[in-house]
């Protein structure tokens, strides 16, 4: 990076900002964590006023802000709220800092396994999508940045491999359908390459550590675990993330980014040498 950065606010303190927080704590900086789960730093709603009050009392003038909440579901209601509500007050309260919004590779379109980048339209019409589109547009255009992050998963938390060892139905699509995901702590080091002020602003960066096929992805799963995959429950199976489409990543690789964990040896370390897992 070409500068240190001192003071970082991280809104959301769940998988991904727990893991930012702890980077960034790493390199030296100061690091307040705003959300209302219990851990935070700072217990509320980021989009009130009186906490990121509170949040300015204690660890003033932070000059890269991580909005990385999640709404565990909810309705365009919810999205609005936590997403597009919490970035304009951010955006008001703290206008000189980045802005780095964690958004969803979940955007692009459904292109038949075919690869998408940056450039590749988004083409959606569900109320929440929309809400992340609007709030991506209100954060580019005030000069900050926006991450796509393709399906996290960490120890503990990886909703792919917990369906396949407790034997539930597989994720839904076909044979071919492309998976895209990127392991935590690589998120994490991307979003950290994304703080450099050299970087121009108003960008959109898409973060993905592999992409495979659900053929591939289970037939890696039964070698390891051996453990036969289920079928599906139905035609389409499960509706989580049912879009087609293989994540290119060349931006984020072209700044020095890289991933360091594969899916294939967190299967391996997830199942046989993580002291915390009980999937097995």
């Amino acid at each position: 990076m070409s500068r240190a950065v001192s003071t970082v606010w991280v809104v959301g303190a769940g998988l991904l900002g727990k893991e930012l927080a702890r980077a960034w704590r790493t390199e030296g900086a100061r690091v307040l964590t705003i959300d209302k789960r219990a851990e935070a730093r700072v217990r509320g709603d980021a989009a009130e006023g009186d906490t990121l009050a509170e949040a300015a009392a204690i660890l003033p003038a932070p000059e890269v802000i991580y909005v990385c909440v999640s709404t565990r579901g909810g309705s365009a209601t919810d999205y609005r709220r936590a997403y597009r509500d919490t970035t304009e007050a951010l955006l008001h309260a703290q206008s000189q800092a980045r802005v780095i919004f964690c958004s969803t590779t979940g955007l692009y379109p459904d292109t038949a396994g075919e690869e998408v980048t940056e450039e590749t339209p988004c083409e959606v019409e569900d109320e929440k999508s929309l809400v992340l589109l609007d709030t991506e547009r209100l954060v580019t255009s005030a000069g900050g940045i926006v991450a796509r992050l393709a399906a996290l998963y960490g120890f503990g938390r990886c909703e792919v491999v917990r369906r396949h060892v407790s034997g539930e139905p597989r994720l839904g699509g076909g044979e071919e359908r492309m998976f895209n995901y990127v392991y935590v702590g690589d998120a994490a080091r991307a979003l950290f390459l994304l703080a450099d002020p050299e970087l121009p602003g108003g960008s959109i960066w898409n973060v993905c550590g592999e992409s495979t096929t659900k053929r591939e992805m289970y037939a890696m799963l039964e070698r390891i675990s051996k453990i036969p995959a289920r079928v599906d429950s139905s035609p389409n199976g499960s509706r989580r993330g049912l879009k087609n489409h293989r994540i290119s990543a060349r931006k984020m690789r072209d700044v020095g980014w890289f991933p360091r964990m594969s899916m294939e040896h967190f299967v391996e370390v997830e199942l046989f040498e993580n002291e915390d897992s009980s999937l097995l």
